[in-house]
């Protein structure tokens, strides 16, 4: 498949996912605390997906997803208890559709792009660390209908996969000052239940601008391994692809 055309079946996947988030608690009285986040995404994609036959190398910018969006929304709710237990739920969405011109003639491309993960979580700290641990599933539901509108492959081809991945991982903080905390957190899944191997790295700063707000950024590199189907027939479907760019958004505690 000429590489335009792969780009645009595959512009919209972000990840989304596992977006990382401010949780620091503030001595509240009540037993839980919580954060809502909206937050955004700038991705570079690169790897190989492949749909029944057609399929090649990925190479996107974030000049390219952002152009070719349709709609998009991403958000993360965490909440904690005082007693260190927790969860955090997280869910991108993405629908992507342009047109393009390619050497088997041309092209409408209608992309559907959705990552949901829900995490149970565990908070432990020493004097200048906090730490958290974190085990859970992140679902993948992709859909993606190309439409050849002339040349020798004229017609329509639609695929779409839904699989969810167990994932377990890390998040670690330090506090620099009381408004600057540095962030990292890393996470590894799929393991062959969903997806062959999927992982996940982020790092970044979060800015305590306010009581109850919070404002961060990081950098976010998110990998994943996934094949069904059997190669060469019409059903086989390929995701191979590591994700990466800058992430940011807003955390509201309460």
């Amino acid at each position: 498949m000429p590489q335009r055309t792969t780009n645009l079946l595959t512009g919209p996947i972000l990840i989304a996912a596992t977006a990382f988030l401010s949780v620091d608690s503030l001595a509240a009285q009540d037993s839980w605390d919580f954060v809502i986040a909206p937050y955004l995404l700038a991705p570079s994609i690169s790897g190989t997906s492949t749909l029944g036959r057609l399929g090649g190398d990925i190479s996107v910018d974030p000049g390219d997803v952002f152009r070719n969006m349709e709609a998009g929304g991403m958000l993360r709710f965490e909440g904690r208890h005082h007693s260190g237990y927790g969860f955090a739920l997280d869910y991108a969405f993405m629908n992507l559709g342009n047109g393009a011109t390619s050497p088997i003639g041309d092209i409408r491309a209608d992309y559907k792009q959705s990552i949901f993960e829900a995490l149970a979580t565990y908070r432990f700290s020493n004097d200048s660390d906090t730490f958290d641990a974190y085990a859970g599933l992140r679902h993948w539901d992709i859909d993606v209908n190309l439409n050849i509108l002339t040349g020798p492959a004229a017609g329509n081809l639609q695929r779409g996969d839904n699989w969810t991945d167990p994932i377990v991982g890390l998040r670690w903080q330090r506090r620099l000052n009381p408004k600057w905390r540095v962030l990292m957190q890393g996470d590894l899944g799929g393991f062959g239940v969903g997806s062959d191997f999927t992982w996940n790295l982020m790092g970044g700063f979060a800015y305590d601008r306010w009581q109850n707000t919070s404002l961060f950024m990081t950098y976010r590199a998110l990998g994943v391994d996934y094949k069904s189907g059997t190669p060469g027939t019409p059903s086989f479907f390929e995701y191979d692809t590591v994700t990466q760019g800058l992430l940011a958004g807003v955390g509201f505690r309460f």
